[in-house]
């Protein structure tokens, strides 16, 4: 029975990423079946749980560990549709653009000094926290990035990356700000979640079975196979 639950676990993982990929990336998809922001982040989170559930079911340390590098691919996805792919330019890599701001918290403040709240809110909060679920997924993966400085050597390379790719391909502008703010959200969030020891409880829920018997694993495994596949056919026509 297992053995079947991983095929099947598989194989939808691999149709659902075939299925993202077609919507948001190729051609105009994303506008024809009108994808947005919050879709894309829905559809992460329901594979993210379905491949959770699949954890539940096999209970094998080694499963988990593959599923925590499965998180960070699919949220690594979702970071790419969201800074480059949804609401963004034709993507093309274009010669160095050398517009941009490189004065710290030169955009900052003039977002609190002219900006409205929404966007206040878009861009300081939401740059402040796009980088956060990778935090937490590293510290998920091993105990050894509840080190906010072993997290930079991951985490400050691809925020640079993203702000450089974006400067050359001219879906967004490079600015240090945003970096700052992308790096001081996950110095924030791992210094709050490792200083009261929330994260280790955390971590245990994410390598357990919760002492569920067979059936029960097997029934919550459907349960949430039915509602991946039905999230993918309301993408298609809603």
């Amino acid at each position: 029975m297992k053995n079947k639950i991983l095929l099947i676990e598989k194989t939808i993982l691999i149709i659902n990423i075939i299925i993202y990929c077609f919507l948001v990336i190729v051609g105009r998809n994303q506008y024809i079946y009108n994808i947005s922001y919050l879709k894309c982040i829905i559809f992460m989170i329901i594979n993210s749980i379905f491949i959770y559930i699949y954890g539940i079911v096999a209970n094998k340390e080694n499963v988990y560990k593959i599923n925590s590098i499965l998180y960070i691919i699919l949220f690594m996805i979702l970071l790419f549709t969201i800074t480059f792919i949804i609401g963004r330019p034709k993507l093309e890599f274009y010669d160095w653009c050398y517009r941009g701001q490189y004065s710290p918290f030169k955009t900052i403040v003039s977002q609190f000094k002219y900006a409205s709240n929404i966007s206040i809110l878009k861009n300081i909060v939401g740059n402040s926290i796009m980088l956060i679920p990778l935090s937490f997924l590293l510290m998920i993966r091993n105990k050894k990035f509840n080190n906010i400085f072993k997290q930079a050597l991951i985490v400050l390379p691809i925020i640079i990356f993203i702000e450089i790719l974006q400067a050359c391909t001219h879906t967004g502008t490079f600015d240090i700000d945003d970096i700052l703010l992308n790096y001081m959200g996950t110095l924030i969030f791992t210094f709050l979640i490792t200083r009261f020891n929330i994260i280790d409880k955390i971590r245990d829920l994410f390598y357990t079975d919760f002492r569920l018997n067979n059936k029960v694993k097997d029934i919550i495994f459907y349960l949430i196979l039915i509602m991946v596949i039905i999230y993918d056919i309301v993408l298609f026509v809603v």
